[in-house]
C-alpha cells in the first residue's frame, strides 16, 4: 500500500513539474508569433490548464497526507471511517471539477490553434472545425452542469451521512462524462487528419506528425482505460480510496499524453530558430508546424526569432 501511495505522489509530482516547465518553455519559444484572438484563447486555455494542474496536485497531496496520517496513527481499518470526512469529500468534489475542466481546456487549446489557421483551411474543414468546437463547448457545459445539479442539494456531495451523493460515481455521471470526453477527443484529433490530407508533406514531416498523433491516440486510450476503472468503481459500489485513486492515476496519464501532444510541435519552431537562417516554413507546411495565424506570409528577419 505505501508503494502505491508513493507511486501516486511521484506521478502527480512528475506531471506537475513537466506541465509548469512545458508551459513556460512553449510560451517562450512562441513569444514572437503574431497575436490573434484565436492564439490568445489557445494560450489562455493552456495557461489555465497549468494553473488547475498545480491546484489539483496540491489538493491531491493534502488528501494523501491525511491518508498517511490516519494509517500511521490508527491503521488501515480506520481509513473508511476517518478519511471520508466533510473536508475530504469537498476536496474530492473540487478535484472532479478541476479534472473535468482541465481535459476540456486542453481541447480548447488545440481548437484555438486550429482556429488561428482557419484562413488556410478548405470550407469543408472549416465546417468540421466549427462543428467540433460547438460540440466541445456544449459537452463541457453539459458535464459541468450535471456535476453541480445531479445531487440535490449540492451539499450531499460532501455529506458524511446516508444521503451522500457523488455525481461522478453514478451510472449517468460515468456515462455522460466519459463518453463525451472520449468522443470529443476523437473529434479534436480528426480535424488535423483532414487537414493533412490536403498538404504535400515530406517524409520527415509525416514522421513527426505520426509521432504527435500517436501520442494523441495514447491520450484517448488512457481515457478508455479510465472509463473501465470508473465503470468498476460504479458497478461494484467500490468507493475505497484505492479504487478512486486508480481512476485519478489514469486521469493524470491521459492529461500527460494530451499535454505532450500539444507541446511537441513547438519544438520544430525552436529547432528552426536555432538552425535556420530564414525562419520561414514552406507555405504548405506552416499550417501544421508553425503557430503563425498568417500562413501565407513570413515576418522579416533572420534567425533572431522573428520567424513565421
Amino acid at each position: 500500500m505505501p508503494d502505491d501511495i508513493n507511486g501516486f505522489i511521484a506521478l502527480v509530482a512528475f506531471i506537475t513539474v513537466l506541465t509548469i516547465f512545458g508551459t513556460i518553455g512553449r510560451l517562450c519559444i512562441l513569444r514572437r508569433r503574431p497575436r490573434t484572438l484565436a492564439v490568445n484563447i489557445s494560450d489562455a486555455a493552456f495557461v489555465l490548464f497549468t494553473v488547475l494542474m498545480v491546484a489539483t496536485a496540491g489538493i491531491a497531496y493534502d488528501v494523501v497526507l491525511q491518508e498517511l496520517r490516519i494509517r500511521r496513527d490508527f491503521g488501515d481499518q480506520a481509513i473508511p471511517h476517518m478519511l471520508f470526512t466533510e473536508g475530504y469529500l469537498k476536496e474530492f468534489f473540487a478535484i472532479t471539477l478541476f479534472c473535468t475542466t482541465q481535459v476540456w481546456l486542453l481541447k480548447a487549446a488545440f481548437l484555438g490553434y486550429y482556429w488561428s489557421l482557419r484562413e488556410t483551411l478548405t470550407d469543408r474543414i472549416k465546417f468540421l472545425l466549427y462543428a467540433v468546437s460547438a460540440y466541445c463547448l456544449v459537452t463541457y457545459i453539459g458535464v459541468l452542469s450535471f456535476q453541480f445539479a445531479y445531487c440535490h442539494p449540492i451539499s450531499t456531495n460532501w455529506s458524511t451521512g446516508s444521503d451522500r451523493c457523488l455525481a461522478t460515481l453514478t451510472v449517468p455521471g460515468m456515462i455522460l462524462q466519459q463518453w463525451t470526453n472520449i468522443t470529443s477527443d476523437i473529434m479534436v484529433l480528426i480535424v488535423p487528419l483532414f487537414t493533412i490530407s490536403t498538404l504535400n508533406l515530406g517524409r520527415k514531416d509525416l514522421y513527426a506528425l505520426s509521432v504527435v498523433f500517436c501520442i494523441g491516440a495514447l491520450s484517448i486510450a488512457a481515457s478508455v482505460v479510465r472509463f473501465t476503472q470508473v465503470y468498476y468503481v460504479v458497478m461494484h459500489a467500490d468507493n475505497s480510496i484505492e479504487a478512486i485513486r486508480r481512476t485519478l492515476v489514469w486521469a493524470v496519464i491521459e492529461k500527460l499524453f494530451a499535454f505532450t501532444a500539444f507541446c511537441l510541435p513547438c519544438l520544430r519552431v525552436f529547432y528552426r530558430k536555432r538552425h535556420s537562417g530564414s525562419g520561414c516554413l514552406p507555405a504548405e507546411k506552416k499550417t501544421l508546424f508553425s503557430t503563425s495565424s498568417h500562413s501565407n506570409s513570413c515576418r522579416s528577419g533572420g534567425g533572431s526569432g522573428r520567424s513565421c
